[in-house]
């Protein structure tokens, strides 16, 4: 997701042993959908938001957006994404034991591991962050490393939903992407999640416009991005609201281990 600015300022008030949070007048996106990420840490804003998706890693799979718990508390109600890629056979290795057991050249099962882990990696590090949703988005981009074969990439993107699945309780796992870059990395591929399409627009019309076209997955789209100010988000249907109002759901115990792909 390309980096964009939100800037939050916040003062707490403590009255009868209660903590109150108090904001200087900004403007108020009570009705706005925004997504703030890794690019947004020591920023600071009078704006007031009410629900918005907060990613959890920083720009690449792996890798910690070192705000997302600060980040998460700027809502009342969030989904979270993640950022997704897969560089290839020499990293997939890696994981070549877990969850399922791949030769050393077998693609496709390596890339699954390589998925399946990565997801395990956001979610032990979302917890570790105090930040819970049951409503998870796979940021999928090709500025991020991906393999030139469509077959091996969706099983990164299978490997993910799986892990999101079985860790988090109740979990929706859609997809945030361009139909361009969509079509780029996996191919024509439709595989019916719900879709969070980013427009590259700056206006609200296009958005509307998109939430109207049929979704690259081929599933429904829920979320249609635009950026004014910063990126903001129209929701194409009930479906993104009700999901993010739910009261975020714990995960499943973390790992012993937390994940991690560094070398």
């Amino acid at each position: 997701m390309k980096p964009r600015v939100i800037i939050v300022l916040t003062a707490v008030i403590i009255v009868a042993g209660i903590a109150l949070v108090a904001r200087p007048a900004g403007t108020s996106y009570g009705r706005t959908i925004v997504d703030a990420s890794w690019p947004n840490c020591g920023v600071k804003t009078a704006d007031v938001f009410a629900t918005g998706v907060v990613g959890v890693t920083g720009g690449l799979d792996f890798h910690p957006n070192p705000c997302v718990g600060e980040e998460a508390g700027w809502f009342s109600h969030y989904a979270v994404y993640m950022n997704t890629g897969y560089p290839g056979r020499a990293r997939g290795q890696k994981f070549k034991s877990a969850p399922r057991r791949c030769g050393a050249k077998d693609d496709l099962c390596l890339a699954y591991n390589y998925g399946y882990n990565a997801a395990l990696y956001a979610i032990n590090y979302a917890g570790s962050q105090n930040a819970h949703a049951n409503l998870w988005w796979l940021d999928v981009e090709t500025e991020n490393n991906w393999t030139d074969n469509f077959l091996v990439n969706r099983q990164f993107l299978r490997g993910a939903e799986t892990a999101i699945k079985q860790k988090v309780w109740f979990a929706t796992v859609g997809i945030y992407s361009s139909p361009n870059q969509w079509n780029e990395i996996v191919g024509p591929w439709q595989n019916k999640l719900p879709a969070w399409v980013a427009t590259g627009a700056t206006d609200k019309n296009t958005a509307v416009q998109v939430c109207r076209a049929r979704a690259f997955t081929g599933g429904k789209a829920w979320l249609s991005q635009y950026t004014i100010k910063f990126d903001e988000d129209l929701p194409c249907s009930n479906h993104f609201t009700r999901q993010a109002a739910n009261e975020p759901l714990q995960s499943l115990p973390p790992l012993k281990n937390l994940v991690t792909g560094r070398s």
